[in-house]
């Protein structure tokens, strides 16, 4: 692999065969890397508490549903 360096980006090379242009300083692509992990743990964390919410909000509809019924019951036994 043949590798230059760009001028005036002293972490930048460009690979003479492919044409690609590669990031040389590794504490930016971890840096990277761990970024794109916590933003993907936050959208999982985000998924999670919008599934519990939903469930949340269908076990309360059943809960005002079983009260209307014995609301119902009670007002029809008078």
């Amino acid at each position: 692999m043949d590798l230059i360096q760009i001028k005036g980006h002293k972490n930048l090379v460009r690979d003479l065969e492919t044409g690609a242009i590669l990031n040389t300083d590794s504490d930016t692509a971890i840096a990277r890397k761990q970024l794109r992990e916590q933003k993907k743990n936050e959208r999982e964390q985000l998924e999670k508490n919008t599934n519990d919410i939903n469930s949340m909000k269908e076990e309360v509809t059943e809960i005002k549903d079983m009260v209307k019924q014995i609301l119902g019951s009670l007002s029809d036994g008078r």
